[in-house]
């Protein structure tokens, strides 16, 4: 067994799953690590996205609507140090939960 530990966080952002362009994005038919399962975009909706750790801008859902997935990558700037080329991937997940 292989074991790596990775940095994350918890996103919690009723205003993406709101927006039009990333509900699109979400239900596009293209793979994505996600609890969404069709339908109705609800709570239970979660994503989850992996940014790059030089924070460049670079991850696995950079192509979801680029106005969100800046906001993401600044939040992973302001909160998470730059890891280098060689460690893991942050782990962003997206939540819809209204306060």
């Amino acid at each position: 067994m292989d074991i790596t530990l990775c940095r994350g966080m918890v996103i919690n952002a009723p205003e993406f799953f709101a927006d039009p362009t990333f509900q699109r994005w979400l239900t596009n038919g293209k793979p994505k690590f996600t609890w969404h399962n069709g339908g109705a975009i609800d709570e239970y909706s979660d994503v989850v996205v992996l940014v790059d750790p030089s924070l460049a801008g670079e991850g696995s859902d950079c192509d979801m609507p680029a106005a969100i997935w800046d906001r993401i990558v600044e939040s992973c700037r302001a909160h998470l140090a730059p890891k280098g080329h060689c460690a893991s991937h942050y782990v962003v997940r997206l939540t819809n939960l209204d306060a």
